[in-house]
């Protein structure tokens, strides 16, 4: 910004720019929403409200938290490694995080391609008291490009409501010695949800590789995020299971999430019984579940059975006491999922009683004929 030096405690609605030759206010009080992209990906809007107290400091952690940087130290034993710094005339190493540096914003990424923050023109809207509109430029450029091998992958979560969450995985080459190759791997979620912050960092951690390249360990594979302010379990929690990934040396660096054990909300769309009894459940989200167990049982006496309709028996007196299990268990028989039942009649046995029925049938209405002409002729004789 081309105006008045700023520092940490400059109050925001201080900051200055200049226009020609007068100075205009960068910042009123109101809602500042901030959309940041990070490795090409777009990470979601965070809003800061701003009031006459606010500082500058206020904003760079704003800016940092709604960018995913990691700055908060997990592990002791394996701090977040800072960049080397190529800036010409200014020596040490950079720092992630945002910050003033000769009166300007600084704001330093996370190592690797993946993690590049990419501030564009129209990144900020400034909706003031008057609910008016204004886009303030704060003309952010680049000093340093990112590097470091990285890859990322994006993928959706739901807790315990199932309510899609965003989660962003990036994984950035941090060490390699003669035994290991070492990545870090870092999680954002715009959808944190943490009362007074803006923070979209949801976890990082360590993955080693040994000389062939197959996974070895990881470090703070669960990765934490916070529901306030929502009715589902918070915070919502998650292992990360980095077994499959291998660290081969490659052209480009690639990261996906193959499978994963949580689902969106569905409903039961149909159901299956396999030949072990089991009813499994299939669902309009894809997923597939047990619903229940069949238990069959077995009589000395079946012929005992008391039929009570509808294919229905009951226990009966002289049927002996049960023997029950699975299908296929103690001789009880087995279950053929969606099959017919065949038909149970005896075909020729009921074509020889149909017969029989339509023979004696005719020979009764012949009797019945005869026996009428009978009784016709003696009133004829009478008269």
């Amino acid at each position: 910004m081309d105006g008045p030096a700023v520092n940490s405690n400059t109050l925001l609605t201080d900051v200055l720019r200049r226009d020609g030759l007068t100075y205009e206010q960068v910042f009123s009080e109101g809602i500042l929403s901030y959309t940041g992209r990070k490795g090409g990906a777009n990470l979601g809007t965070k809003e800061l409200e701003i009031t006459s107290t606010s500082t500058m400091q206020d904003l760079l952690d704003f800016i940092s938290d709604a960018s995913g940087i990691q700055t908060l130290q997990v592990d002791s034993s394996n701090p977040i490694p800072r960049s080397e710094n190529n800036i010409t005339g200014e020596t040490g190493d950079l720092v992630a995080g945002a910050y003033i540096q000769d009166g300007k914003i600084r704001l330093v990424s996370n190592n690797g391609e993946a993690n590049a923050v990419d501030i564009e023109l129209s990144a900020f809207r400034l909706t003031d008291e008057l609910g008016q509109i204004s886009t303030p430029n704060l003309a952010f450029g680049t000093l340093q490009e990112a590097v470091g091998q990285s890859a990322s992958s994006d993928f959706v979560v739901y807790d315990s409501l199932g309510v899609p969450i965003n989660v962003r995985v990036s994984a950035t080459l941090e060490s390699r010695t003669d035994q290991a190759t070492i990545y870090r791997w870092y999680a954002d979620s715009p959808d944190n949800s943490v009362s007074g912050s803006t923070d979209i960092t949801v976890g990082t951690g360590l993955i080693q590789f040994d000389g062939n390249g197959n996974f070895v360990t990881a470090t703070e594979e669960t990765i934490s995020i916070n529901r306030q302010g929502l009715p589902s379990v918070s915070p919502m929690q998650f292992e990360m299971d980095f077994s499959l990934v291998s660290g081969l040396a490659t052209d480009e660096a690639t990261l996906a999430a193959t499978q994963q054990d949580g689902s969106e909300p569905g409903v039961l769309n149909s159901f299956i019984v396999g030949e072990d009894g089991t009813i499994r459940g299939v669902f309009s989200n894809g997923i597939s579940r047990d619903l229940g167990q069949l238990q069959l049982a077995r009589f000395a006496n079946p012929v005992g059975l008391e039929a009570r309709g509808l294919n229905l028996y009951a226990e009966g007196v002289n049927t002996g006491l049960p023997v029950t299990g699975q299908p296929g268990e103690n001789g009880i028989g087995t279950v053929i999922g969606g099959a017919l039942e065949l038909s149970n009649t005896d075909i020729g046995k009921d074509l020889v009683e149909l017969v029989l029925a339509s023979t004696q049938y005719r020979g009764n209405s012949r009797v019945i004929t005869t026996t009428q002409q009978l009784i016709d002729e003696l009133l004829n004789l009478r008269r």
